[in-house]
């Protein structure tokens, strides 16, 4: 039987779906509207990349960017000539159901490399997934690089919850309910509080401007009503924090946060979380991740990190060049604008830096 490669876009919701849930080990970031999400927050074009080979087989999400779009080629480059790949924000890379052979990933890189060239697709990069730990799932396609740790928590108990917790986070958690503070689950559609929190919060945080999301890419978020909701921690009938999670039957994540700063004071962000992996354990969710930090071990990853003391599994990025002369061209262009660029920097796409 031959293999086949199938690349599925943003008119197929039903088959891209359908694709996906047939893997067992299949989590949110792979689901046609969690990727449709990004590409209305201005991403890139969406696909799924589907190969089998006999029963081998493999699946994972890419957004096509136009690379003349980037700002630091300052025009240098003709628009709708060149692109690249690369997972939607979060976490992705392959989905497979057994060991995919050595001989099965040459001939998909095969069959991908000579897509990509028809396509004028020069590289691709892609954030593993720590809990699926799929980073060694393709060796022959994907240069690998560990970046950080992220946590996750384990929801199988709830008392495992509080106990794998560090005594400092276990108070915080006391003090919020102390104060009378309460946490509650909303349907996605109920998000007006969350995007004034978000947005607040972003300000305060001087965030860059990715990280700011037009009402559009909310509203669409009730698209993923099955697998998502909104936890709120409410003080005086209030709410004063706020994180939308994402969940299937195996794993929930912890997607966007914002809270008030007024009450900074009465730890909302400790006590929600902590009712976020009792709600999960309560419906046979095994793992509640949280992600990572900005950067290796700073106050964000300090946060998180007291939730778990267990918890840490490690986040990997990857890349593949499908055309190297023209991946070393775009660096050259680069040096060109700026005599200062550094074509070896440690960016896995370099021409992006």
């Amino acid at each position: 039987m031959a293999a086949i490669l199938k690349i599925y876009d943003k008119h197929d919701a039903v088959a891209w779906n359908d694709c996906v849930k047939s893997f067992e080990n299949w989590d949110i970031y792979y689901l046609y509207e969690y990727a449709y999400s990004f590409m209305l927050h201005g991403d890139g074009d969406i696909f799924l990349i589907y190969f089998e080979n006999g029963e081998e087989r493999f699946c994972y999400v890419v957004m096509q960017q136009d690379i003349a779009a980037f700002n630091k080629f300052e025009g240098k480059l003709e628009k709708g000539k060149l692109f690249d790949w690369e997972t939607p924000y979060g976490y992705g890379g392959p989905l497979a159901d057994m060991t995919i052979s050595t001989e099965t990933q040459r001939l998909f890189m095969k069959e991908i490399s000579s897509y990509c060239k028809e396509s004028n697709v020069v590289s691709q990069f892609v954030r593993f997934h720590p809990l699926l730990g799929n980073h060694a799932t393709l060796p022959e396609v994907f240069e690998t690089q560990y970046l950080r740790d992220t946590i996750y928590i384990d929801t199988l108990d709830k008392e495992l919850i509080m106990s794998n917790m560090d005594s400092k986070n276990r108070n915080m958690v006391r003090k919020a309910k102390k104060s009378n503070v309460v946490v509650v689950r909303k349907d996605i559609n109920e998000i007006d509080d969350f995007i004034s929190m978000y947005n607040e919060t972003m300000k305060k945080n001087e965030a860059e401007e990715y990280y700011i999301f037009d009402r559009k890419y909310f509203d669409y978020l009730t698209a993923l009503k099955e697998n998502a909701g909104i936890f709120y921690a409410v003080y005086d009938g209030q709410p004063i924090s706020g994180a939308i999670m994402y969940y299937n039957a195996n794993y929930m994540h912890y997607h966007l946060a914002g809270s008030n700063t007024e009450y900074r004071k009465y730890a909302p962000n400790n006590l929600l979380l902590y009712e976020a992996a009792r709600w999960a354990c309560e419906h046979g969710i095994k793992k509640l991740h949280l992600g990572g930090g900005m950067s290796p071990d700073d106050s964000l990853f300090g946060f998180k990190k007291q939730f778990n003391l267990h918890g840490r599994c490690p986040f990997v990025v990857g890349r593949t060049i499908f055309n190297l002369e023209g991946y070393n061209k775009l660096l050259q262009i680069r040096k060109q604008i700026n005599s200062e660029f550094d074509i070896n920097n440690g960016l896995m796409i370099q021409y992006r830096r």
